[in-house]
C-alpha cells in the first residue's frame, strides 16, 4: 500500500463510518489541528476511544445533513522516505445531494513499522 492509498483508505473510512477502518488508517500518536486553533494529539487507539469522538460523529454533530465527502484532490506537496504531505480538497455532500462545504486540509502520511498511516491532519477551512 502506498501513501496515496492510505489517504484514500482514510477518506473512505470516514465516508463509510467505519470506525475500525478509520483507526487502522491512522498512525499514533495522531494529531488533528483545526483552523480555529484547536489542536489535539491522541496517543493510541485506546486513548481515542476513551477521550474523543470519532471523526464521523464530529461531522454528523456539526453537519447533521452530511452524507459523505467527495475527494476532489490529494496533491503531493512534499515527500521523504518516511512521510508524504498532501493537500487534501473535498466537498461535503448533504442529504439533498448538494454541496454544504468545501474543505481543504493538509494530511501527512508516515511510514513506520512497514506500513503507511495518516499521522497529522490540519483543517485549513474553506478555500478563499
Amino acid at each position: 500500500m502506498s501513501a496515496l492509498d492510505i489517504v484514500h483508505r482514510h477518506h473512505n473510512a470516514i465516508n463509510s463510518r467505519d470506525e475500525q477502518g478509520y483507526l487502522d488508517s491512522v498512525k499514533f500518536p495522531f494529531t488533528y489541528q483545526n483552523y480555529n486553533g484547536v489542536s489535539i494529539t491522541i496517543e493510541d487507539q485506546k486513548d481515542y476511544s476513551a477521550k474523543y469522538k470519532m471523526r464521523k460523529e464530529i461531522i454528523e454533530h456539526k453537519e447533521p445533513n452530511w452524507t459523505h465527502s467527495e475527494l476532489d484532490e490529494a496533491v503531493e506537496v512534499a515527500r521523504s522516505n518516511a512521510s508524504v504531505v498532501y493537500k487534501y480538497l473535498a466537498r461535503r455532500i448533504n442529504k439533498s445531494g448538494d454541496i454544504d462545504l468545501v474543505i481543504q486540509a493538509i494530511w501527512i502520511a508516515v511510514y513506520t513499522r512497514r506500513e503507511w498511516g495518516i499521522q497529522f491532519r490540519h483543517n485549513l477551512g474553506t478555500p478563499t
